[in-house]
């Protein structure tokens, strides 16, 4: 008996099946994964609707959504909480929205544009009611794809409709989404690779600015400075110190640095998401927070607790008690009959273990 081909996994949400505000919080449980939501307070909750049709490709996720109008947001907090660090390549096929990213960077996407969101930034949007078709990319995926993690910056990037990227992307995404019924599991490597080819060839172009000024080098330089701050968050990470232990002038550092924020910015907002983790593990309760503060580089628990605060508007001991709660009573959804409980939950595991090719 010849072999059949295994298919690619899929997985099916919808809200259809659910009355009154159910509708809503099913939802809101199922995307909680990726993003924190809100209903928007002209919407009646008893007419809301959202679907979503998702398929696994080992290295990247594909789904197709329609939802009604609501906010979108991955805040600072939410950001070193749930650890999610991939790219979301959005096609807006209708509907659309405003907002900004990384807090103060106002952006608007139309029907018919394309865009993609760095989900280790922040971002908040007020959608209207769309149909997107999606694209979840491991971030070392996506950066090889594109020559190197420090040669763009991708977070809140625009294809308007109309132009010839957009055209050509646009095409290649509808195609795709047809043709996902009909791919197997080993089919799926060649089409990730053809996926992130293609979203390379046309993203790239988009960000010539400071993304194709940077010298090759530099991006090896910036990743490695990256590397090291990441594992020496505890220790004296000056910009004295950076330039003296890779060899490089301090004004060549804060260059690389600058999209990032700037080089003492980007190694603070690093401890900060460092002592979130620390703090939101049940395992670190015997700790006491001036030890997290003191192991993840800040001088004094005071110092520490004001930019805690200020970065996440939560004080260290409300992460601490918060991750308590949620230890003890385990995380409890709200669940309507025929739902999509199991799908709910298979489609965050996927988006948690995705894996780079």
């Amino acid at each position: 008996m010849p072999h059949r081909p295994t298919s690619l996994p899929s997985t099916v949400f919808t809200t259809d099946v659910l009355q009154g505000e159910q509708r809503f919080e099913a939802w809101r449980s199922s995307i909680a994964v990726i993003f924190d939501v809100a209903p928007l307070a002209h919407d009646g909750l008893d007419r809301f609707k959202a679907s979503v049709t998702a398929r696994h490709l080992g290295a990247l996720l594909a789904g197709d959504l329609h939802f009604s109008s609501q906010q979108f947001s991955r805040s600072a907090a939410r950001v070193a909480r749930d650890g999610v660090d991939h790219y979301l390549v959005q096609w807006y096929r209708s509907g659309g929205f405003v907002g900004q990213h990384d807090g103060h960077v106002d952006m608007q996407v139309r029907a018919g544009d394309i865009t993609v969101f760095d989900l280790g930034r922040t971002q908040r949007t007020h959608a209207a009611p769309s149909h997107v078709l999606s694209l979840v990319v491991p971030r070392e995926t996506f950066d090889e794809a594109l020559g190197g993690a420090a040669l763009a910056d991708l977070h809140g990037a625009v294809l308007r409709h109309g132009t010839v990227l957009n055209g050509l992307l646009s095409d290649y995404l509808r195609s795709l989404h047809q043709r996902l019924p009909e791919v197997t599991l080993a089919e799926a490597p060649a089409v990730v690779q053809a996926t992130t080819q293609m979203l390379a060839a046309c993203l790239r172009p988009s960000q010539r600015t400071l993304a194709q000024a940077r010298e090759e080098v530099q991006g090896v330089t910036l990743a490695r400075i990256q590397r090291h701050i990441a594992q020496n968050l505890g220790a004296p990470l000056s910009p004295e110190l950076l330039c003296r232990t890779f060899g490089i002038s301090r004004s060549l550092l804060y260059r690389l640095f600058e999209p990032l924020g700037g080089v003492a910015h980007y190694v603070q907002q690093r401890r900060l998401a460092r002592a979130f983790h620390a703090l939101a593990n049940p395992a670190n309760r015997s700790l006491r927070v001036a030890e997290i503060a003191s192991r993840t580089g800040f001088a004094s628990e005071a110092h520490f607790s004001r930019t805690f605060r200020a970065a996440f508007g939560l004080t260290p001991s409300d992460v601490r008690a918060t991750a308590g709660r949620a230890s003890a009573g385990g995380a409890a959804g709200v669940h309507g009959d025929g739902f999509g409980r199991d799908a709910t939950a298979e489609y965050a595991d996927w988006v948690r273990g995705l894996q780079p090719v």
